[in-house]
């Protein structure tokens, strides 16, 4: 009996031991999932309030875009910091135009009402006085760049900034070669579903209006001729910078010194301007992973040439959750430093394991899978991927994809 009693108490204590490894294994396993499902919840939120402003606006925003002026006078004197604001245009980014619906109202109207301004009066105030610095740029006023948790992917260890913190991004279609700028400068309709609505090469002198040129058309839900549940309008980006700031500039580019001056210069020629594609947005690379097989040669995209262009490989950085030397401890380290480095990193990538989140036009949310397809990525990408300017227009999703 005594050696009965021996073995049932081993098998006894082997057996809790047993138990307790697997609840502590399951312990940080629940939080990934917690953190996992939270951020494809936000990212939902985003899907759903594109909807809304496209039944409000009757279209999409895009990922730069005008949303007033702050004249420099009148301002709402109950804040120290609007005092001697200057005169400045209130350029934003998609991430503004979608406040409203995500339960950011007031943030929205400063940055939509006259009498409020986004920049401060001197950026050489420190932070208690309001201004950003950072990664946030220089010279914002800290009401116009809150901290909204909405845009944060729980998981992400990436957190520079006290101001505007950000993953989340959005679907600016194709990172078109600088050797190409005609198309550059006027993004296809059927190649992403962000672009630019505020491009101004130069100011009229005796009007004080700006020469608007190269602006893409509105684009709307029912331009999504491939489907709404196979176009991806949202996604995570731990390389995102805040969701205020468009591309790299700081408040100082968006003052504007005559009062009489309307608009600012900024257009996709300047590195500042050129990152706003990037900097809170993922695009694809006209490249294929079959770019050296010559029986592919007569069927690439003529991209409005005479001729097939033939694609460059698919570089590493570019592919979900990409570093740039293809080192994944790397990923958390990678920052967006010029328009260079930005186009680069905008593509998705998350702290989650093997993929990324992602929310599409018809509302739902999917787990990518970093080792897709870029094909497939790149169809995803696309509202109408055969006339877009994919590389290899006949490539026709899986089933599991559409």
């Amino acid at each position: 009996m005594g050696k009965m009693s021996k073995w049932n108490l081993l098998v006894a204590v082997t057996a809790l031991l047993v138990i307790w490894s697997l609840f502590v294994m399951s312990v940080p396993r629940e939080r990934v999932n917690t953190r996992a499902y939270q951020c494809a919840s936000r990212l939902k939120n985003f899907s759903l309030a594109a909807v809304q402003h496209d039944y409000s606006r009757n279209c999409l925003p895009g990922y730069v875009q005008n949303f007033g002026t702050f004249s420099g006078d009148g301002s709402d004197r109950s804040d120290p910091t609007n005092n001697g604001a200057p005169h400045h245009k209130k350029l934003g980014t998609w991430a503004v135009a979608l406040l409203p619906w995500l339960d950011a109202q007031p943030t929205y109207e400063h940055w939509t009402q006259d009498r409020y301004p986004i920049l401060i009066a001197d950026p050489r105030n420190p932070p208690r006085l309001g201004s950003t610095s950072g990664s946030a740029g220089n010279g914002f006023h800290a009401l116009a760049s809150r901290n909204l948790s909405t845009f944060r992917c729980p998981s992400s260890p990436v957190d520079e900034s006290q101001n505007a913190p950000n993953s989340m991004i959005y679907n600016n279609g194709l990172a078109w070669p600088p050797d190409r700028p005609p198309l550059g400068m006027a993004p296809h309709l059927k190649n992403g579903v962000g672009n630019s609505k505020y491009n101004v090469t130069k100011i009229d002198p005796k009007t004080g209006k700006g020469i608007h040129t190269g602006e893409a058309p509105n684009i709307g839900l029912d331009d999504l001729t491939d489907g709404k549940s196979c176009t991806i309008l949202f996604s995570e980006n731990i390389q995102a910078l805040p969701w205020h700031r468009l591309g790299l500039i700081h408040g100082a580019d968006l003052i504007m010194k005559d009062p009489d001056q309307k608009d600012v210069k900024f257009n996709r020629k300047m590195p500042k301007a050129l990152a706003a594609q990037y900097t809170q947005g993922m695009v694809w690379h006209y490249e294929d992973t079959e770019a050296a097989n010559l029986k592919l040669a007569p069927q690439w995209n003529k991209l409005s040439t005479t001729a097939p262009v033939i694609p460059k490989g698919v570089a590493p950085v570019h592919r979900i959750n990409g570093c740039m030397n293809g080192n994944r401890e790397s990923l958390f380290n990678l920052r967006i430093l010029d328009a260079g480095s930005a186009s680069d990193l905008a593509r998705p990538s998350s702290a989650h394991r093997t993929g990324v989140n992602a929310a599409f036009a018809d509302g739902s949310t999917r787990f990518i899978d970093e080792n897709i397809d870029y094909r497939v990525y790149q169809a995803l990408m696309t509202p109408s991927g055969k006339t877009s300017s994919v590389p290899y227009p006949r490539f026709v999703p899986p089933p599991q994809f559409r």
